[in-house]
């Protein structure tokens, strides 16, 4: 309530109108204490005149000597006289009121006092009783009354007006003195409460700066992008910052008064120079500034934080303040650098691919025209030989038919041991095998030559109608010598599949990378027997759907949501990036509005689901 006082504008006016009601209620009682005294002077003055009349002028021996006394009724504003029902002079005879009054004497009241204010001139009435005396009975003892018995009474009329104006005055005084003392008592208060609340002011403003200047010293560290710990020189924290709680997971409440060093570390003893526990120490001694140090300070989870920190001392007037020890967490620079050196690992090997693209381009330019002439002249070769095949039949003929001549009989039998001795019938069955082979091979050479040619050629930036078949089938050739020794490939491509608007290289890329994971599945599976890597294509009628499908380990459940994350990779180091399928699935959702996923039990297998849209919005 006092500091809602203080604090208001207004706070002058509760102290004036707290003596303003204490003086007025003390002024109203006693002007009402004077106006009842009106009374009470007026009973006191007709009581003291009654008394002074009953003993000075009733007294016979008075009223003897000196009745001119005793006929004076007027004193001072006092009007008296004594009255009687019976009495013996007639001027004493009592009023309609005083004989009213003087029968309530008679009945046992000691006086009558009444007011009479709504006269003109206001007045009281105030009579007492008057008994028969010894020496009265001489005078009234017609009146056949003994001693004790009311004789009559004294009246005395009090004139109101001389009272009311005395007690004016003093009214006059009593009001001069409350105002006084109200104005006096009030200018008094106000002055004091506005020296208190000069002082309360100054004393707010005093705590307004300093929690001021406690919470802009509090904003400043709660706004540093670094852990921000004080250490007192035993080692123990005395204030962090909510970065610091952030970084090393504790509360601030947890790690005020623990070891820093003991936090930090945890059960591992720090080692080297350069550690955070040597700084401190070396500072609290030096008091030397100590910065740009790395070290791996332990999580309350458990984990490890790579920082960078720096000590420099608590700069204060006396000596043994502590140290300030400020770090942030340098985990995503490092993981950025291992990865920026990935990437450009990465980058080195598609430069050396590009050139390997180029070269291969080349290569198969410069192979496909001599295997064209080997297929060639391996077909001619057949067709001539299927020609001296029927020539050989027709001589074998004319053999059989020599040998029944005897003129030829010598020469139809050399010819038949010629024959024995080469083998005819096997030459005619593997020569006519090895032609065939021959020519599969050349075959399959050109093939796996227009494969890699397609294959390296960079192809167009722009989408184009692509044959989702044909893609499957170049990029299955072009790894066969990832899969070859560890898998056998089942190709179900489906009839009349349409063609789909994409970016051919880019897609062959993806099947590709599908491909050879499903082989490194199957080979870090280790079966007794080789797998089988089955691809399907299919479409729906609204897109076209590669299912690349292993028989390898599968995909544990631990890692599957990382599995598109980019540098996530189980394979062994060297054998993979962690890249392959983060850019097939740019290549297959961000480029192509497409749909990448996988189906996978764990220790059978995975398929890997790749849909093309046959329509991609214009958006």
């Amino acid at each position: 309530m006092l500091i809602r006082l203080l604090q208001s504008r207004y706070y002058w006016l509760f102290p004036v109108l707290f003596w303003l009601l204490i003086t007025t209620t003390s002024l109203i009682w006693n002007l009402s204490r004077i106006d009842r005294s009106v009374k009470d002077i007026a009973f006191e003055r007709g009581r003291i005149m009654f008394e002074m009349v009953r003993l000075t002028k009733i007294n016979p021996v008075l009223m003897a000597n000196d009745p001119a006394v005793f006929k004076k009724q007027v004193m001072d504003d006092i009007h008296y006289r004594t009255v009687s029902a019976q009495p013996v002079n007639p001027e004493n005879m009592a009023e309609a009121w005083e004989m009213e009054a003087l029968s309530k004497l008679e009945n046992g009241t000691g006086y009558v006092f009444q007011p009479f204010l709504d006269q003109a001139q206001g007045y009281f009435r105030y009579i007492g009783p008057v008994f028969m005396q010894e020496q009265c009975i001489q005078c009234h003892g017609y009146e056949g009354k003994k001693v004790g018995d009311l004789r009559g009474g004294i009246s005395v009329k009090v004139m109101a007006q001389p009272i009311m104006d005395s007690q004016f005055q003093f009214k006059q005084m009593m009001t001069f003195m409350h105002v006084a003392g109200f104005v006096l008592i009030s200018l008094t208060s106000v002055l004091l409460i506005q020296q208190l609340r000069n002082q309360f002011n100054l004393l707010n403003r005093t705590k307004n700066e300093l929690r001021e200047k406690e919470q802009f010293l509090s904003d400043v560290t709660n706004s540093m992008s670094e852990g921000f710990v004080v250490i007192d020189q035993q080692g123990a924290v005395r204030y962090t910052n909510p970065e610091s709680e952030w970084l090393l997971g504790w509360d601030g409440v947890e790690m005020e008064g623990c070891q820093f060093v003991e936090l930090v570390y945890g059960d591992k003893q720090p080692t080297g120079e350069n550690s955070v526990k040597s700084a401190i120490d070396m500072t609290l001694r030096d008091g030397l500034i100590r910065t740009g140090f790395d070290d791996v300070f332990l999580h309350k989870e458990g984990r490890q934080v790579d920082v960078a920190f720096s000590v420099s001392p608590l700069l204060r007037e006396v000596s043994d303040s502590g140290v300030v020890v400020t770090f942030n967490d340098i985990s995503e620079r490092k993981r950025a650098d291992e990865e920026r050196r990935n990437l450009e690992r990465q980058l080195n090997q598609t430069h050396k691919m590009e050139a390997v693209g180029q070269l291969a381009g080349g290569i198969a330019h410069e192979i496909n025209t001599p295997i064209q002439y080997v297929g060639d002249n391996l077909k001619f070769i057949k067709e001539s030989y299927e020609d001296l095949g029927s020539l050989l039949q027709d001589y074998s003929n004319l053999m059989h038919k020599a040998a029944e001549i005897p003129e030829l009989g010598a020469e139809a039998a050399k010819v038949k041991e010629t024959i024995d001795e080469i083998d005819l019938a096997y030459l005619e069955e593997e020569t006519s095998n090895a032609i065939q082979q021959s020519i599969s091979g050349a075959s399959q050479v050109a093939h796996i030559v227009l494969a890699m040619k397609e294959f390296a050629h960079p192809g167009s930036k722009q989408m184009a109608l692509a044959d989702m078949n044909r893609i499957v089938s170049n990029a299955v050739a072009v790894c066969k010598n990832e899969w070859k020794y560890v898998a056998d490939t089942d190709l179900k491509l489906g009839d009349n599949l349409p063609q789909v608007e994409c970016l051919g290289g880019e897609i062959s890329q993806v099947v590709l990378n599908l491909v050879i994971n499903a082989a490194h599945a199957i080979e870090a599976a280790q079966l007794q027997q080789k797998g089988k890597i089955t691809i399907t294509t299919s479409h729906s009628e609204n897109s076209v759907e590669v299912r690349v499908a292993d028989t390898g380990t599968g995909i544990p459940m631990e890692v599957q949501d990382s599995v598109f994350n980019p540098f996530f990779t189980t394979k062994d180091v060297g054998r993979g990036t962690g890249q392959g399928l983060a850019i097939a699935q740019d290549i297959v959702m961000g480029k192509h509005q497409g749909e990448l996923f996988f189906e996978t039990e764990e220790g059978n297998g995975t398929t890997f689901v790749m849909r093309l849209p046959l329509q991609r919005n214009s958006a």
